[in-house]
Order: structure tokens, then C-alpha cells, then sequence
């Protein structure tokens, strides 16, 4: 990574610190979101480079040449020392910092519906055979950091008032979430069958990934099935 900035520090050397940061942005930016890193911006011999995480209290050395701040950290580019492609380097910044994770905030499903089970399929499923109809939500913390979490369910039937159910995610974790099994406090389902309805996952501490999946099955220990799954919608 720090082979390929230095190279387009090179090639844009005839241009002023405004136009080289602009294309070195434009230059970097698919590499330095892969790894966790913003913008950078150029000044003199000096590039400062935003990285989406927090500096950890117990970070440790860092490469010469380089200074880490808060939530970026600044390249004194004559003292910078670089071994091959400069990723080892970059391992050890990165190393120094409680990143953010990946994701957004916010997501949406709009689309949300499960069916009615038939009486026959009821009394399977009570016997723990098969795997019926069912929609299910998969949410990924990818950051160093638990978050609290909140899924809003909106209907179509106006008569139906939205509502706010809470869970967390930790650190590092992928968690499923079978939304047939999600319970009010008097054991009903929070979620109505043959309901079209819609949600929306916030992630309060962190940025997460959202995914959500459909299971549509007949016959006798589920033998006949569709399945149906797609990444949630984001506005960010």
C-alpha cells in the first residue's frame, strides 16, 4: 500500500497539494477502503491519512516516519522506510487502532412476509421435524466493539402500529436471527404470519452488514423448498 502511494506522490510531484491529494484519493481509494482507512490529504512532504477506528491506549511502535493521531495518522514522507509493496508497514498501524468495522448504520428490507404454516406442518414442526417457512436476518460486526442494535418492523396494514425490538451484537460476531422465533413478553410472536411488513436495523455503536434470507417450504418434513436471500438496502 505505501509502494503505491509513494509511486503516485512521484507521479503527481509537478502538481500543488491540492491537485495531489485529489489524485491520490482518486488513485487510493478502493485500496484504502479495503483496509480500514478515509481520505488523505497532502501537505508538503507530509500526508495525513483518516482511519475509521480509534487509537487503542496500549498501541505500540510504529513504522519511522510515522506519527499516529486519534482517528488518523500522518506520513513524514522523507523518513518513511518502506519494505516491498509496504503492507507490513500498514499491518502495523493498523495493529495500533480499535477499527470501526464495516457496514453502515442503517439498513433496509422492505420486503417482508412469512406464511402460514398448515395445521399439518404445525404439528411437524412440534415434533422437531423438517425445516419450515421462515424468515430469517443476519447481522455482522466486524469491529473490535459490541453495538446495540434496534429492528423496526413497519406494516402494510394500516391498522397495525410499528414497532422497536432491541438486541446487541458483539465484537467480532455474525449473529442469525430466526424472525418466526422472536417473542413479546407474553410468548406471542412479535412478527404475524401472512403480514406483508418491512424493517429496518439501525446499529447504534458501530457500522454492521445486514443480510436478510426467506425460506418458503411444503410437504412432509419440509421436503419441497424455495429459498430466496439478499443483502439489505443502505442509505449511506
Amino acid at each position: 500500500m505505501f509502494r503505491t502511494l509513494l509511486e503516485g506522490l512521484a507521479d503527481y510531484a509537478a502538481c500543488d497539494d491540492a491537485a495531489r491529494t485529489d489524485l491520490l484519493n482518486d488513485r487510493m481509494h478502493a485500496c484504502f477502503a479495503a483496509c480500514g482507512l478515509g481520505r488523505l490529504a497532502v501537505s508538503g512532504d507530509s500526508v495525513v491519512v483518516n482511519i475509521r477506528g480509534t487509537l487503542r491506549e496500549d498501541s505500540t511502535a510504529t513504522p519511522a516516519g510515522v506519527t499516529l493521531g486519534a482517528s488518523s495518522f500522518s506520513i513524514h514522507v522523507p523518513a518513511l522506510v518502506v519494505a516491498g509493496d509496504g503492507y507490513d508497514e500498514l499491518r502495523t498501524i493498523l495493529a495500533a487502532y480499535d477499527l470501526h468495522g464495516d457496514g453502515a448504520h442503517v439498513w433496509i428490507i422492505p420486503d417482508g412476509f412469512m406464511a402460514s404454516l398448515s395445521p399439518v406442518e404445525d404439528i411437524w414442526e412440534a415434533e422437531g421435524g423438517g425445516y419450515f417457512s421462515h424468515e430469517s436476518m443476519c447481522v455482522l460486526n466486524t469491529s473490535a466493539r459490541p453495538t446495540r442494535c434496534t429492528l423496526e418492523v413497519f406494516f402494510e396494514d394500516a391498522s397495525r402500529a410499528p414497532f422497536t425490538h432491541a438486541f446487541e451484537v458483539a465484537a467480532h460476531q455474525s449473529s442469525h436471527y430466526r424472525l418466526d422465533k422472536l417473542r413479546a413478553d407474553d410468548g406471542s410472536p412479535l412478527i404475524p404470519k401472512d403480514c406483508p411488513v418491512s424493517y429496518k436495523i439501525t446499529s447504534f455503536d458501530t457500522p454492521v452488514v445486514v443480510q436478510g434470507s426467506r425460506i418458503l417450504t411444503s410437504g412432509r418434513g419440509s421436503e419441497f423448498g424455495s429459498f430466496g436471500t439478499a443483502m439489505a438496502w443502505t442509505p449511506v
